[in-house]
């Protein structure tokens, strides 16, 4: 049992980042605004070639020719799979093989469980959650097998970890998110690529607007903005920032908002307590799955 346990658990061996961005090739996907923006600026002053993706292809360009010579944009639509192998096939012929995913696009909407539409919530899920998935079944294979240093980057949410009311299809999206990021890093123990999940409080962004502008047609209807502004968010520049540093370095847990950290340790306090109670006082799970 113990030789099971042992060859099934991640490596615990810290790995270094990829220290040194210059010449990088690094897709981002959300790109055109906020904080996917933020991360490309630092990643090109760090030396690194981007590809800034995104479903708006002018709103693309702009950013991509805001960023000078060492970006290049591409149209592309994260929760359609279709889409994302012309991209991959564009990047490859623009900058080079991808060494750093950055799964950023996200999608919002508001309304409580009962009333929220299925449509609306499987939409969200669609772009901040199978788009994920989408981008790591096209470039991770690659990445594995070139053997050299990559990574891969997902922007989830605090929320994940202290959820919102409202925010249901949003929040649960997120929470997804940063399980997803726990598995691929598990998953990816025994390569040399690093895996990160950025979970920012508020951030000064569009991604209110830009998810009216993506909804479909259907979701037109009935649609409710919440009453909080993001502008009211930390600038996405130190997001952006601890972003860089967290793939350098790579750190999996990219948390930006200090402000979060009672509540998050009380309602984790309050599962741990819980799970101090077994319904079996006798029972051992098989070290193999804990």
């Amino acid at each position: 049992m113990k030789q099971i346990a042992e060859e099934a658990a991640p490596s615990t061996k810290r790995r270094l980042g990829v220290q040194d961005l210059n010449g990088k090739v690094a897709l981002i996907s959300g790109d055109a605004g906020g904080i996917g923006a933020a991360i490309g600026q630092h990643l090109v002053n760090a030396g690194a070639r981007v590809a800034v993706a995104d479903l708006d292809a002018t709103r693309a360009h702009q950013l991509a020719e805001s960023l000078g010579d060492r970006a290049i944009a591409l149209q592309l639509d994260v929760a359609d799979e279709a889409s994302w192998f012309p991209a991959r096939n564009a990047l490859e012929s623009g900058l080079g093989p991808c060494d750093i995913l950055i799964s950023n696009a996200g999608v919002s909407y508001t309304g409580a469980l009962d009333e929220i539409s299925a449509q609306a919530w499987r939409w969200v899920y669609d772009v901040n959650v199978v788009g994920s998935l989408h981008g790591v079944r096209t470039f991770l294979p690659g990445m594995k097998a070139r053997g050299r240093e990559a990574h891969v980057a997902l922007t989830s949410s605090i929320t994940a970890l202290h959820p919102f009311p409202e925010q249901g299809a949003y929040t649960t999206s997120k929470a997804a998110r940063l399980n997803f990021a726990s598995v691929l890093k598990r998953e990816l123990a025994n390569y040399p690529v690093g895996v990160s999940v950025i979970c920012p409080g508020t951030v000064d962004t569009h991604i209110r607007e830009n998810a009216v502008r993506a909804r479909p047609t259907a979701l037109t209807e009935n649609f409710r903005t919440p009453s909080l502004s993001t502008k009211l968010g930390m600038s996405a520049d130190f997001v952006g920032r601890a972003v860089v540093e967290a793939i350098r370095q790579n750190r999996f847990y990219v948390f930006t908002h200090a402000d979060y950290a009672a509540s998050v340790a009380s309602d984790r306090d309050h599962m741990l307590a819980e799970m101090s109670l077994s319904a079996d006082p006798n029972y051992r799970e098989p070290v193999m799955f804990t």
